[in-house]
C-alpha cells in the first residue's frame, strides 16, 4: 500500500476542481506513487489521465464485472490504463454496476491506498465513503480545501471541519506529511543526488543562474500552468529551489 495513492471526488467538478486535480494527480505520479482511482466521470477520470500524463502508472478499481465498465464515455481511457496501468475488481465479468457495487468498490480503494485525497465532494458523495473507509483502516485522509457557497465543495470542507482530514494546499503539505525522510534525503544532497527528470531540468536550468517569476517561467517553457506547479514542487522537495510568493530561486 505504501506506493498507491487513492485520489477521489465528485463526478461534476468546478474548473478549480478541475485544476486542483491536474495538479495534485502530477506531482503525486511524479513523487513515485501509482494513482489509484475509481474510473468514475470527473475527478477520478481526471486523475487516472493526468497519471498517464505523467507517464505513471494508475489503477482503476471498477464497481462492476469488466464486461460493464462505466460510463461509457471513459472505455477509451478504460483501454489506455490497460496499457500502462491496471484495472481491478472482485465482480464477475457479467455483474453491471448499482447502488451496493460502488461503496463495495470504494471500500477496495481505500484499503489499497496508503492515503486518500477528497477534491470537491458534495454532502452524498462515494468519495466521502472513500474517506470513510480509509479512516476505518487507519490510513491518512486529505481533503482540498474548497469554496465555502459550491454544494460540491460541502463535503470536503465537513472532512476538514470535523477533522477527519489534513486540509491541503499545495502538494508539498502531502509529501511533507508522508515523506519526511525522503524530503530530508533530497535536501541534504545525499551521494547520489536524485536525478531529475527533462521537464524539471528544462525549468531548473531557468531558475539556477538568478530568482525568476513564475510567470516568466510559464512564458518560457509554454508548459500549462499546473504543470509548472507540479514541477516546483518536485524541485522543492528534491532540495533545488525554493519558491516564495511568485519567485523561485536556487536553495542549494
Amino acid at each position: 500500500t505504501d506506493k498507491y495513492f487513492a485520489i477521489v471526488g465528485t463526478r461534476r467538478p468546478s474548473q478549480y476542481g478541475r485544476q486542483m486535480a491536474e495538479e495534485f494527480a502530477f506531482a503525486i505520479s511524479k513523487a513515485g506513487f501509482v494513482i489509484v482511482s475509481g474510473l468514475a466521470y470527473g475527478i477520478d477520470a481526471i486523475a487516472h489521465k493526468t497519471a498517464l500524463m505523467a507517464g505513471s502508472r494508475t489503477i482503476a478499481v471498477l464497481g462492476s464485472g469488466l464486461k460493464h465498465i462505466t460510463p461509457t464515455c471513459n472505455l477509451p481511457l478504460a483501454k489506455e490504463i490497460q496499457n500502462s496501468g491496471t484495472i481491478i475488481t472482485e465482480f464477475k465479468e457479467d455483474i453491471a454496476p448499482n447502488k451496493k457495487t460502488f461503496p463495495q468498490r470504494n471500500r477496495i480503494i481505500a484499503g489499497m491506498s496508503c492515503a486518500t485525497l477528497v477534491i470537491e465532494a458534495p454532502e452524498r458523495s462515494g468519495a466521502l465513503i472513500t474517506a470513510r473507509f480509509a479512516l476505518e483502516y487507519n490510513r491518512d485522509v486529505f481533503a482540498v480545501p474548497g469554496n465555502l457557497t459550491q454544494e460540491t465543495s460541502t463535503g470536503t470542507n465537513r472532512l476538514i471541519r470535523d477533522c477527519k482530514a489534513f486540509p491541503v494546499t499545495c502538494c508539498n503539505d502531502i509529501f511533507g506529511y508522508l515523506g519526511a525522510t525522503y524530503i530530508e534525503e533530497s535536501q541534504n544532497g545525499a551521494s547520489n543526488p536524485t536525478p531529475l527528470t527533462n521537464d524539471e531540468q528544462k525549468v531548473f536550468d531557468l531558475i539556477k543562474n538568478a530568482p525568476i517569476q513564475i510567470d516568466e517561467i510559464i512564458a518560457e517553457t509554454k508548459f500549462p500552468t499546473s504543470q509548472i506547479n507540479s514541477i516546483l514542487s518536485m524541485l522543492e522537495i528534491k532540495g533545488f529551489i525554493t519558491v516564495t510568493g511568485s519567485y523561485a530561486f536556487v536553495t542549494r
